[in-house]
């Protein structure tokens, strides 16, 4: 059988995946896999990634004819740990294969030995014996089937033959592996929200600010790409409906570089000036707290904050506000313009210009 490229895997007809009815169990899944997409991302390597398509996460790494393909079945589990008869463990309803390793095994029957591997993800560690060791351990590493002791074998391939009644390919289950995943089930989105702060602040500190925003974007596409089982007609069309590759998250990292910093973010320049002119801490505050109500009402479109908002950014239109030092001489510049004082609202017209400077800035 040749080597598979995104070719095979579009025109071949995805199995049928449970598991996406349980919220929680699918919410893990997807997480698991962006932590995965984005370790690949950071490693600086080209990359497709497919979202339950095929398998919960299908990744060629590479390009052309080095490129490496590898199917991630992820399954989140609250038991201690993980065995070779649980993963054996055949399901009494359903289609062939009924077990966690037969699944997992069915990659490698549909798209041949040359994958890289057919691995099984868990939030668990496996509690298994190498065949070089004497006594069982907790394996939290990748692992290969084949590394297990005859025992541990004999389960697996037991459940495998039944999976497979005309035969499988003994050999091929050195692609077989298992690996726990650094994740616990109360908490994973924390770990991946972290894992995204990390990489976003080592491309700019101020980046940290939108890694929230940032983080729901990326579920937002990996969501998008999932739940279809049709088979696509060409490379393009599978990439549009269920892939995310390298040049998807970099348009995402390119929306954060081109956007406008929030209040939070600017703040501090502005304090900084108006304690500087003298102005006491108390009087700063009560600025602060104007610029939140002006942002709060615009954002919900209250008619005379986002007139205020229309005005004010004709304005600076009209100002070459990018040559002067401050802030303050900024405002008095846009208040000659005719910009009138808001009545019977929590904010003034100072602080909505502040609001409206620091965002064209920035």
């Amino acid at each position: 059988m040749p080597k598979p490229t995104l070719k095979t895997v579009a025109s071949k007809q995805p199995r049928e995946t449970a598991g996406t009815s349980a919220f929680r169990a699918f919410d893990f899944q997807v997480n698991v896999s962006i932590a995965l997409v984005l370790d690949i991302f950071k490693q600086g390597k080209e990359f497709v990634a497919l979202f339950d398509h095929h398998d919960d996460l299908v990744v060629f790494v590479g390009e052309g004819e080095n490129s490496e393909l590898s199917f991630y079945q992820v399954k989140s589990s609250s038991e201690l740990t993980w065995t070779a008869k649980r993963l054996a463990r055949r399901s009494p309803k359903g289609e062939l294969p009924k077990s966690i390793i037969g699944k997992a095994y069915y990659n490698i029957a549909q798209f041949g030995p040359e994958i890289r591997r057919a691995s099984i993800l868990s939030n668990r560690p496996l509690n298994a014996t190498l065949a070089i060791a004497t006594q069982s351990g907790l394996h939290d590493g990748e692992l290969s089937i084949a590394d297990l002791c005859s025992a541990d074998q004999k389960a697996l391939m037991k459940s495998l033959e039944e999976d497979f009644p005309t035969g499988f390919d003994k050999s091929h289950v050195t692609l077989l592996t298992f690996e726990r995943v650094p994740f616990d089930l109360e908490s994973y989105r924390a770990t991946v929200l972290g894992r995204i702060v990390t990489m976003l602040e080592e491309l700019d500190p101020d980046f940290v600010a939108v890694s929230s925003p940032f983080y729901t974007a990326l579920l937002a596409a990996a969501g998008e790409c999932t739940g279809n089982k049709t088979k696509s007609a060409t490379v393009e069309e599978l990439r549009k409906r269920v892939a995310l590759d390298r040049e998807a998250i970099n348009r995402l990292i390119v929306r954060v570089q081109s956007r406008r910093k929030n209040l939070v973010e600017w703040w501090s320049s502005v304090k900084d000036e108006f304690a500087a002119d003298g102005m006491k801490a108390i009087q700063i505050q009560r600025i602060k707290n104007m610029c939140i109500a002006y942002v709060d009402a615009r954002r919900i479109g209250i008619r005379a904050a986002t007139n205020l908002s229309e005005a004010i950014r004709g304005a600076i239109d009209k100002t070459a506000v990018s040559t002067m030092e401050s802030v303050k001489e900024a405002a008095v510049a846009l208040k000659a313009h005719g910009l009138v004082e808001p009545t019977s609202e929590p904010y003034d017209l100072q602080s909505a210009m502040i609001v409206e400077l620091m965002e064209a800035m920035t």
